[in-house]
């Protein structure tokens, strides 16, 4: 959980697939340029994403070791090599690689285990941990019966990718469950504090208990479920496929993925200028974004599609500089009417407004 992922890594192959929550496939992109060569997105004018950081961020870091003692306790095993760092020798096989040194050489398809179950026989698979934590609704809304692999898309790729990467034939997911979401929790004074030795501890403006102790109490009222996960060589070959399209389009190539959001967007263009010159087709997408602006129902999913398609749009158009987009990218109809803008307001934020 704490790893920092190396190339296309287990938390980024589901991202690299388009069914990530959390990541988008440029954001993995520019993680992996950043990893090539230090200081590579700001030489071509990109700003990087900013590091992830809420409660469920928090909680799950503070419970790691709590759920992997459950799942011990639910196996009767103990779990060895937490944080190994395994790789895939490259794209075109599927035998595992242990890589001691993750500098020594670039490994394109990674992983960082959260560990390894010490089961008796040496005849016995190798059988993977993967510690998760999620909030009741979240459970409800994306789990599916424990005992089973119906676990959410996103972990699904990631528990195949590090059996890709390990050998592994099966993978457990322990969850550990919130009645609560965490930043509900985080609201009303209840947070997690690491103490100077390193430990978690767990309560109400700094009165409570360790994180173990919650988390055995939250585990002996029904919030602790593990899913098995056995090994799909398809699926992984599929993934191995979209893995090594992603690396020699976009990464080799030095070429950004398709933004997907607005977000993505304003890392592409964190210093837009320029005037462009909009065809009637693109003029009507303004029109449209102007006028849900005034309508008083519920258009705002409506308007970032409009701005995501405008701006990738304009994003790809050689313009013209003058007074006005010398920072700031402008779009204008062939007659010359200003259509909007894309610049930074008063506080620095960049910001796209429709005349």
């Amino acid at each position: 959980m704490g790893s920092t992922p190396r190339g296309i890594s287990a938390s980024r192959g589901a991202a690299v697939l388009g069914v990530s929550e959390f990541q988008t496939p440029l954001s993995v992109w520019q993680g992996i340029m950043e990893e090539r060569e230090p200081g590579w997105n700001e030489k071509h004018g990109y700003t990087l994403p900013e590091p992830p950081d809420n409660a469920a961020i928090r909680f799950g870091t503070a419970f790691e070791s709590a759920v992997v003692e459950l799942a011990e306790r639910a196996q009767r095993a103990k779990i060895i090599h937490r944080e190994r760092f395994f790789a895939c020798n490259d794209f075109g096989g599927f035998a595992p690689v242990i890589s001691l040194n993750e500098g020594e050489r670039e490994n394109c398809i990674t992983c960082h285990v959260d560990g390894i179950y010490n089961l008796p026989l040496m005849s016995d698979p190798v059988r993977l941990h993967e510690g998760k934590t999620t909030s009741a609704f979240s459970f409800r809304e994306k789990w599916g019966e424990p005992g089973t692999d119906k676990i959410p898309q996103a972990y699904q790729v990631q528990v195949q990718h590090q059996m890709l990467c390990t050998g592994a034939e099966e993978a457990i997911v322990s969850v550990l469950i919130w009645p609560r979401m965490p930043d509900e929790c985080e609201k009303d004074g209840i947070r997690v504090i690491q103490q100077k030795n390193g430990e978690w501890d767990m309560g109400n403006n700094g009165v409570g208990k360790s994180v173990s102790e919650v988390a055995d109490n939250l585990a002996f009222f029904g919030f602790f479920h593990q899913y098995p996960c056995k090994a799909n060589p398809e699926a992984q070959r599929r993934m191995v496929e979209a893995y090594r399209e992603f690396w020699e389009k976009h990464v080799l190539a030095g070429a950004p993925p398709e933004p997907k959001n607005y977000d993505d967007l304003k890392r592409l263009l964190p210093a837009p200028k320029h005037t462009v010159v909009v065809p009637p087709d693109m003029e009507r997408k303004f029109a449209e974004h102007r006028d849900i602006g005034k309508e008083k129902n519920n258009g705002a999913e409506r308007q970032d599609a409009l701005r995501l398609e405008i701006l990738s749009w304009g994003m790809k158009q050689t313009g013209t500089e003058d007074d006005e987009s010398l920072e700031a990218m402008i779009f204008r109809n062939e007659g010359g009417q200003k259509l909007g803008a894309f610049s930074k307001d008063k506080n620095g934020r960049l910001v796209f407004r429709v005349s």
